[in-house]
């Protein structure tokens, strides 16, 4: 789910500290240092957070809002904001990335890689400018032990990411082949057919992801006044990394429907169990069996995903070998554990510190501790976004300190990329064919890759979206000026 040495997670810790990699969204507040239950406590087996493994039939987890797709495209973001390319050396001369690194941004990394001279191997040599896929077209390129020859390792972590990096490799090359003007040279083609598939990816991550997680209303005020800018360098805000954008989690079912008559296990019960084809664990290649039909994931007749809330499915407490090393204890196969113990290692505040200085209502100590034998006071912030989902917006979306982070963290990200549309031309739209001219969904990429009709839903009238607001007070950087940098 995340790796396990994460380059420059040591995260400066003061208002006046210069920042690296990673950095503080509210560098202000004080840490929480501990609470209750424990994380080891609040993440076993059998506890407050264990959701249990529902089966299909069971529909009393089932999200109308978001569908199961979005889950791993969440996955799929946050591997390309978060990618590391720097050297091993740079690495080893600089461990806390304070210097060297790449900054966060959604450009597509993990499909392109440094490009096709740098990483050839990436690109297929027959036909030149396109992403090298399997010979049947159904998988991943693989060397001869299996491994995923891909710009980002992690993309080959499940079999749905898996199968999703396998989708944008087709659609660069299908927009390549049929969206970019012949007339051009190899190099000239190949970056038009780049740029239009890096700013509809950035438009279905700004309109149809975050809006979807967050609600159209925030998305829109955001946009029209945004109240978090990088005062320099752009940065990924420990608020964000290791507590809101962890809602992913929340979201993931016990096991998928892959297709007609067909369906896997996410992991198996059996944490020690050798990898099958009733399971969905990445890192080999994928059985015709395993294959995604991407009409089970997006599209108004997809499988939902699981409600945001504090119960967590099963099988995400028992992580199994190759998704942790073999022989870790039990208590820190425990995702939930991992993830609140991160929070500790990184000093962040506690939810109810963050909803204060965000001037969010904040959750009663009754509705934030229901159901938690021993718990009270301060909580952890990742706990207290997802029970404030539960309690605030149905378990359908990001609310309150959840929904700001995220909102606010990627809209920064897109402005202070000066590639991205959002800098560049803010008022484009999607000009690749579609269900509905200026907009562009993941239904619309599938559709555009493989030739299907899937039909595209409308964000904006989906249910559980947050109701307009009014002007927020604008929050700045601690010693900005506020003012939005475009590039000019």
């Amino acid at each position: 789910m995340h790796g396990f040495a994460d380059r420059g997670l040591d995260a400066p810790r003061g208002r006046f500290a210069s920042t690296g990699r990673f950095g503080r969204m509210f560098p202000e507040l004080r840490s929480l240092r501990e609470f209750a239950p424990s994380p080891a406590e609040l993440g076993r087996a059998g506890g407050a957070m264990d959701g249990g493994n529902p089966p299909p039939s069971d529909t009393s987890q089932n999200n109308p809002r978001i569908k199961a797709g979005y889950t791993f495209l969440g996955q799929f973001i946050d591997h390309d904001l978060t990618l590391d390319a720097t050297s091993i050396l740079e690495q080893q001369v600089d461990v806390n990335a304070t210097h060297n690194f790449r900054t966060p941004a959604l450009e597509l990394d993990s499909v392109y890689g440094l490009g096709p001279a740098v990483q050839p191997f990436l690109y297929d040599r027959a036909k030149p400018f396109h992403l090298l896929v399997s010979e049947d077209g159904g998988d991943l390129p693989r060397n001869r032990q299996g491994t995923a020859i891909i710009g980002d390792p992690r993309n080959d972590e499940n079999i749905i990411v898996s199968q999703l990096h396998l989708l944008f490799l087709k659609f660069h090359n299908k927009v390549l082949d049929d969206h970019t003007d012949p007339v051009l040279g190899g190099r000239e083609r190949f970056e038009a057919a780049q740029k239009l598939v890096r700013w509809h990816y950035q438009w279905i991550v700004l309109h149809e992801f975050l809006a979807r997680t967050v609600g159209t209303h925030l998305v829109e005020r955001t946009l029209a006044d945004p109240a978090f800018l990088y005062p320099a360098e752009p940065f990924m805000p420990v608020e964000f990394s290791v507590a809101a954008y962890r809602l992913g989690h929340s979201q993931v079912r016990p096991g998928y429907l892959l297709g007609p008559d067909r369906a896997a296990a996410l992991f198996p019960d059996d944490p020690s169990a050798q990898e099958a084809v009733t399971d969905l664990r990445g890192g080999r290649p994928v059985p015709p069996e395993l294959r995604v039909d991407w009409q089970a994931f997006f599209g108004p007749d997809a499988q939902p995903s699981k409600f945001l809330d504090t119960r967590i499915s099963t099988v995400l407490l028992r992580l199994p070998d190759g998704v942790v090393p073999p022989g870790t204890p039990d208590t820190f196969r425990s995702l939930v554990t991992r993830n609140l113990q991160r929070g500790l290692d990184l000093r962040l505040p506690s939810g109810q510190d963050v909803a204060a200085y965000l001037c969010q209502p904040a959750l009663s100590e009754a509705e934030l501790w229901q159901g938690v034998e021993g718990g009270h006071g301060p909580a952890p912030l990742w706990f207290y976004i997802l029970r404030e989902a539960e309690r605030r917006a149905g378990g359908q979306r990001l609310a309150g300190v959840g929904a700001e982070i995220v909102a606010r963290t990627f809209v920064a990200l897109l402005l202070a990329d000066r590639a991205s549309f959002l800098a560049q031309d803010p008022r484009w739209t999607p000009t690749l064919p579609s269900r509905h001219a200026g907009r562009f969904t993941m239904t619309d990429l599938v559709n555009l890759t493989l030739g299907t009709t899937l039909e595209s839903e409308d964000v904006s009238a989906l249910p559980g979206d947050d109701a307009p607001m009014p002007a927020h007070k604008r929050w700045q950087w601690p010693g900005g000026n506020g003012q939005r940098n475009r590039a000019a």
